[in-house]
């Protein structure tokens, strides 16, 4: 065992000699002794002369409490690193208390979460969360059909601010408008709206102010899984077991369009939108995740490369691409039917999506780029000619130990959050593609007892009057500085709901 590169002379001798010191009762006991002495001879050749009742001249199981000293410095780092947050919130508190604007330190657009700030319980399993898009509530959705919704800026938040029973069975999502709208023929009052979904078949609208019920939508035949609106217009989407795609119209009620492109239970769907109108990338029990056109339902591509049910999928926001982009234009050899000038196409600008990712029962999460569809003028978009109208495999993340249920996205694009089977949530740094070729974990945050079901990012605060969207990357980040609202929520089985800040 040569570590000499890490460890000086006497660190080798003393872990050698502590490996032999391990191994002496189990050799004793299973009858290996002369395998216990070709290792002494292998580990200690300066000594070769063990036995097996030689004293090893090191304190006993040595081995085991190197290893536990080692475990409470891991805890007390991260004692430290919660003590270091919990003084800046301090401070953060003050300078509000004092009416004095909190400084946003130049590393702001990379702020992480480290420890809960709060944690709510509830009497049923979590499915799902969401943070209100301005105000300080967190909603949560129950395997009882139920609705809790706290508000965590309030002195008074060990109780929900409501409970909603708004289903007869599970609420599997939860999904904000983007946008305020009127909700009333009878008042030009607007609010944002909030969507659920059910395994009761049923699709349920509510007024995020006043908690009314809306309406209710009818039309899948099996339990929906997911639902999200679309960032320009006034439509929801929905996904279902029953292997279709809906998209509805909110003012009216009614399902306008449902089309097919899963052989097999559709789990999650998100949404972007460009010139060409909305996109959705959709993944399904059949292993496979698709880019659709919204209004049309046309299939653009598919993404086919893991093993086993995708249980989430994001598009990737426009900061993210120039990460993604270095990486790919420098490695074209690991992309041979990727068409050089593809990755610089401004056609991706009009679009309103480029990369995108997908995390499955595999307990893998893997990052695609996108072929762009064929645009005739006139026409929806069609699937596209590129690579047999399928995307292209960037990179696959490997860290969970189970299921990967759920995904987010930080605002600054460099950072993707996963939760999982195995209790964890992991970050992940896109920026180590140019670094070491992949994509690492760089934060673990224990926490929870049960499995992960959902993760939730605060939406961007409310965007001043723009005369024209902003197109330069550093443009963008600054307003993302300005506008971000540093607050993370997670959901799991353990009935706990934790906001962390």
């Amino acid at each position: 065992m040569n570590m000499s590169q890490i460890l000086t002379e006497r660190q080798q001798l003393e872990l050698n000699k502590a490996i032999l010191q391990y191994l002496k009762p189990i050799c004793a006991s299973s009858g290996t002794e002369s395998t216990y002495i070709e290792l002494s001879k292998l580990l200690s050749p300066q000594s070769f002369t063990h036995t097996l009742d030689k004293n090893e001249d090191i304190v006993d199981q040595y081995l085991e409490k190197k290893w536990s000293s080692v475990l409470r410095l891991q805890k007390k780092i991260l004692d430290l690193e919660n003590e270091i947050a919990n003084i800046r919130s301090l401070i953060d508190l003050d300078n509000l208390a004092q009416n004095q604007p909190i400084a946003h330190s130049k590393d702001r657009i990379n702020w992480l979460p480290m420890t809960p700030r709060y944690t709510f319980e509830t009497q049923s399993i979590v499915n799902t969360v969401q943070l209100h898009p301005v105000l300080p509530l967190v909603f949560c959705g129950c395997a009882d059909g139920s609705i809790y919704i706290w508000n965590f800026a309030s002195d008074e938040n060990t109780l929900p601010e409501k409970i909603i029973k708004a289903h007869t069975r599970s609420v599997n999502r939860i999904a904000f408008s983007w946008t305020p709208t009127k909700v009333d023929d009878d008042s030009n009052e607007k609010s944002y709206i909030f969507a659920t979904c059910s395994s009761d078949l049923t699709i349920k609208l509510y007024n995020a102010t006043t908690y009314q019920h809306l309406r209710t939508l009818r039309g899948h035949d099996h339990t929906i899984s997911s639902i999200s609106f679309s960032p320009s217009k006034d439509l929801l989407f929905s996904v279902s077991r029953d292997k279709s795609t809906k998209v509805w119209n909110v003012k009216e009620g009614t399902c306008i369009k449902s089309f097919v492109g899963h052989s097999d239970w559709v789990r999650n769907i998100d949404v972007s939108t460009g010139d060409y109108g909305d996109f959705l990338v959709t993944c399904s029990n059949d292993q496979s995740a698709r880019l659709s056109h919204g209004q049309s339902g046309t299939g653009i591509a598919m993404m086919i490369g893991h093993s086993h049910v995708i249980e989430a999928v994001k598009f990737l926001p426009k900061v993210s691409n120039s990460i993604i982009d270095q990486y790919v234009s420098e490695n074209t050899d690991l992309f041979p039917n990727l068409p050089r000038d593809l990755i610089k196409d401004e056609v991706y600008n009009k679009l309103g999506f480029k990369y995108c990712i997908t995390s499955s029962r595999d307990n893998t999460i893997k990052l695609w780029l996108l072929p762009p569809p064929v645009i005739i003028p006139g026409r929806p978009p069609l699937p596209s000619r590129h690579n047999h109208s399928q995307a292209w495999l960037v990179a696959n993340m490997v860290g969970h130990s189970s299921w990967v249920k759920t995904l987010q996205v930080h605002p600054n694009g460099k950072y993707i959050f996963s939760g999982s089977d195995d209790k964890t949530i992991k970050i992940w740094d896109l920026s180590g593609l140019n670094l070491a070729g992949k994509v690492g974990v760089i934060r673990s945050l224990p926490g929870h007892e049960g499995f992960l079901t959902d993760l939730g990012f605060a939406r961007l605060s409310q965007k001043k009057n723009q005369a024209k969207p902003l197109e330069n990357e550093e443009d963008l980040l600054k307003e993302i500085v300005i506008r971000m609202r540093c607050i993370f929520v997670s959901c799991a089985t353990d009935n706990l709901i934790k906001i962390w800040k």
